[in-house]
């Protein structure tokens, strides 16, 4: 199994951007957040297969909650990864990623990651100053010093991992093509990746112990490197109505394959009525 990082496991979207010749629309700076409310809570299921057999491997959860942070309203994004304890002799993974944003416009105020896969340990906090357009980032790997940066924010439109997920879930997805990206700037460590959606069709789907779905599927084409080959693809299906819930993610690696499938939802600000069965 590959190491699990939590921020591929969440909807991978955000580490292995598409890259793109042709010409793409102006990054999304802000929303009006109408898709997820506070006491929104998600689950989902990770499974693996190797030489053709799935097994669950582990689980994510995402907590939406009501906060203030520096006087403003704000919404407190958490998410939670982790292995199943049968799995934790192989590798162990226990991941907090949570971040506070502006409640109206999701903007970023403040980020924080603690990762722990085996051995590997890490964490970042990262304090978005707006009004400078520089995110203040603090680093720090197992048994290393702390390390910290300054992170330009280009045309003062970045996000954190976790924020560019409830992002994209407000995109305007009015009379869309296939084809059509929608490109974000994202943080990580002491970078900005631009990270594309692109809409592939609208498809029904059927997620094991879910029911049936009416989405919309987006593809991401994925860097070929130590985890995935050269001209794979990630593939994202999200519900075709107002939540805008991701559903279902299929990713080829280079042994075997990742599934990530929704297990429990309550919370959601609308009715789930792209679910037909």
């Amino acid at each position: 199994m590959p190491k699990l990082q939590i921020y591929l496991i969440l909807f991978a979207l955000i580490v292995f951007a598409e890259h793109s010749n042709a010409a793409e629309p102006s990054t999304v700076c802000e929303v009006n957040n109408t898709s997820f409310a506070p006491g929104e809570k998600l689950t989902y299921l990770l499974s693996y297969t190797w030489f053709f057999v799935w097994t669950d491997v582990g689980e994510v959860e995402f907590n939406v909650n009501a906060d203030k942070r520096d006087g403003k309203e704000a919404l407190h994004l958490h998410t939670f990864g982790h292995t199943y304890t049968f799995y934790d002799w192989f590798y162990k993974v226990r991941d907090t990623h949570e971040t506070w944003v502006e409640a109206k416009t999701l903007k970023p105020i403040y980020f924080n990651m603690d990762v722990n896969q085996g051995s590997y340990t890490k964490e970042n906090e990262y304090w978005f100053d707006w009004k400078s357009g520089i995110v203040d980032a603090r680093i720090q790997r197992r048994g290393r010093e702390n390390n910290f940066y300054q992170i330009p924010m280009e045309d003062n439109c970045v996000y954190d991992i976790v924020s560019a997920i409830y992002m994209a879930r407000n995109l305007n997805l009015t009379d869309i093509k296939p084809g059509q990206s929608f490109p974000l700037k994202v943080a990580l460590d002491e970078d900005v990746f631009d990270v594309t959606y692109r809409f592939v069709k609208e498809e029904k789907i059927k997620v094991r112990g879910a029911g049936r779905f009416n989405t919309l599927k987006f593809r991401v084409e994925l860097i070929a490197g130590d985890i995935f080959g050269e001209g794979q693809y990630l593939y994202v299906w999200v519900t075709n109505d107002s939540n805008k819930l991701p559903v279902y993610i299929e990713s080829p690696i280079k042994v075997g394959k990742v599934r990530v499938r929704i297990d429990e939802w309550q919370g959601l600000k609308h009715p789930l009525n792209a679910k037909v069965d």
